[in-house]
């Protein structure tokens, strides 16, 4: 510090003519001094705000169909006359085109003039609420109607947010309040539960939208639930047999692929106007029961409600008919197996192994998926089992069959399985339960199908001339 002063004090005495130039050193000093000045002013410059600028802003002009003149204040003057418009001059008129509209909204200040304050757009039209929801459908089990729909045709111009169903026990008198509670359904299917069995039941749906509610849509009823043909109208050979997990009612299909509903289940359509190239030998539901598969001998598979088809066994052109299906758990795939043990897997489904090419020693007769592993069980005439990802739990070895077996059901847990064979007999193994199997004199036509009731635990067999015995589960009725 005493450098720089002594520094200074030389370049002073040089300013007033006592010295001469100070030394290299000094200028040094110097030189140092003036650019630690010049990068703080620097500095400073960018530090310091900016002076403010007062801008004067001129008044906005006048809107279309909106005039407004600035607001000032004068001296009195003398009142003016007002000559009224020639009355030669017609009325002219505006159309207007639709289209937004600009709106700007002035204050008034205290010295005087209008300021903006900003301008808001209005839209071209008001949206009105969403058409109505179609294409209603109910299906009814024990207790529960499952309602589906498709969205509405026309929004309106508004976004449909979700849905509300609307239950009532007469026609027309559908209760104000929506089953769903003040939560919107976000998809276009939903359950009502805690019915009364045997009761009628009334529903309609509505969109909801940004602007309100649809209308109700066409009103559907659990008493015109959609069970047709009529029970007892299957031509024979009827050949199998199908139920939905909630045990409500079954399905029966022969060999053409129609098919009759029983109980409180819906006929999604079937193969009974199509010219089939190999008989159809199996239906299978969906696992929510919503749907189902016919399955023809060539490999062919059809599917009906919200069954999907994930491909068939009939792109092979097997020289062996098909005679199984089984869907895996979520009912994103499927297996298909022919009489040689031949294992065909087809959306979610993995293909873990199969009898093709192998000495089985007798054909086989029927699949069935094992839900708890993902794998499946191959049963063949004789009762035999083949396992592929899923455990044994026992088969026919040492036992005298009198009629061939002719297929098999597993348990909803996957830890068991029934077999049936053509006479009825039924074999159970792991946790499947025994609930019975009918006497040789009650048995008409060969037994074709057995299906498990997964509601009660028991199961249904369905014979060649469309008699069914119920064994632990409800009779909802034959043919």
């Amino acid at each position: 510090m005493s450098q720089w002063g002594q520094a200074l004090t030389e370049w002073w005495k040089w300013l007033v003519g006592e010295e001469p130039v100070p030394g290299r050193r000094s200028q040094i000093i110097l030189a140092g001094t003036l650019g630690v000045v010049a990068v703080l002013g620097v500095v400073a410059a960018f530090a310091l705000p900016a002076p403010a600028k007062q801008v004067t802003a001129p008044p906005p002009a006048a809107t279309s169909g909106i005039s407004q003149a600035p607001f000032t204040e004068s001296a009195p003057s003398a009142p003016s006359t007002t000559t009224p418009p020639s009355t030669s001059t017609a009325p002219s008129t505006t159309t207007a085109t639709p289209g937004p509209t600009s709106t700007t909204t002035a204050t008034t200040s205290a010295k005087g003039g209008t300021r903006s304050t900003g301008s808001t757009t209005a839209p071209a039209s008001t949206p009105v609420s969403p058409s109505v929801p179609l294409s209603v459908m109910v299906t009814v089990g024990k207790g529960w109607s499952r309602l589906s729909w498709n969205p509405p045709a026309i929004t309106s111009g508004t976004t449909v947010a979700g849905y509300n169903v609307y239950v009532g026990t007469s026609s027309g008198g559908e209760s104000p309040t929506p089953a769903n509670g003040p939560t919107l359904i976000p998809t276009t299917a939903f359950t009502v539960t805690h019915l009364i069995v045997g009761k009628s039941y009334f529903f309609t749906v509505r969109a909801s939208g940004s602007t309100g509610l649809s209308g109700p849509s066409a009103e559907v009823s659990t008493s015109r639930a959609q069970n047709v043909p009529p029970a007892g109208s299957l031509s024979t050979p009827v050949v199998g047999m199908a139920a939905p997990a909630h045990g409500s009612g079954y399905w029966l299909i022969n060999a053409h692929g129609a098919v009759s509903t029983h109980g409180a289940v819906a006929n999604y359509g079937s193969t009974a106007n199509l010219a089939l190239l190999a008989p159809v030998v199996r239906i299978v539901a969906t696992p929510d029961g919503l749907g189902y598969w016919e399955v023809a001998a060539d490999g062919g598979v059809f599917t009906f409600g919200d069954a999907r088809f994930f491909g068939s066994a009939s792109v092979t052109a097997a020289d062996v008919p098909v005679i199984g299906l089984a869907p895996t758990a979520d009912g994103l795939g499927y297996w298909e197996v022919d009489t040689n043990g031949d294992v065909f897997s087809f959306g979610d489904a993995r293909f873990l192994g199969s009898m093709g090419g192998k000495a089985v020693g007798a054909p086989i007769v029927d699949i069935a998926s094992d839900s708890a592993t993902g794998g499946y069980w191959l049963t063949t005439n004789e009762g035999q089992i083949f396992s592929f990802g899923a455990p044994v739990f026992g088969s026919t070895t040492g036992t005298v069959l009198s009629q061939p077996v002719i297929g098999m059901a597993s348990t909803s847990d996957g830890n068991g399985y029934w077999l049936v064979a053509s006479d009825g007999r039924v074999l159970n193994y792991g946790d499947a339960a025994f609930r019975g199997a009918p006497t040789a004199a009650s048995v008409s036509a060969a037994v074709t199908g057995l299906a498990p009731d997964f509601a009660t635990g028991g199961y249904w067999l369905v014979t060649g001339d469309g008699g069914v015995f119920t064994f632990g589960a409800p009779f909802f009725g034959a043919g």
